[in-house]
């Protein structure tokens, strides 16, 4: 789990999965390449929009969650599994 501290919002939650990266890299060493994020979710497995404000789709202390592509895969089979 990596804190971040987002101050007063005002960025899009999509900084927030690149900072999240960013500081998964470097805790991870330099030949750790996560990629790019393909979304967040929150804890409960509900999806964020990305493009929102992180003042208006997260409360203060909230965890929340990037999708990789391998947790894409992941979710697919989740999915089909349900029906």
């Amino acid at each position: 789990m990596f804190p971040i501290f987002c101050g007063s919002g005002t960025q899009r939650v999509r900084w927030l999965s690149d900072v999240a990266l960013h500081r998964y890299e470097h805790f991870n060493g330099a030949g750790s390449d996560p990629g790019l994020a393909k979304g967040m979710r929150f804890e409960n497995g509900d999806l964020i929009d990305i493009e929102a404000t992180v003042s208006n789709k997260l409360k203060s202390e909230e965890h929340v969650w990037v999708i990789l592509n391998e947790d894409l895969a992941l979710m697919e089979a989740e999915r089909k599994r349900e029906f």
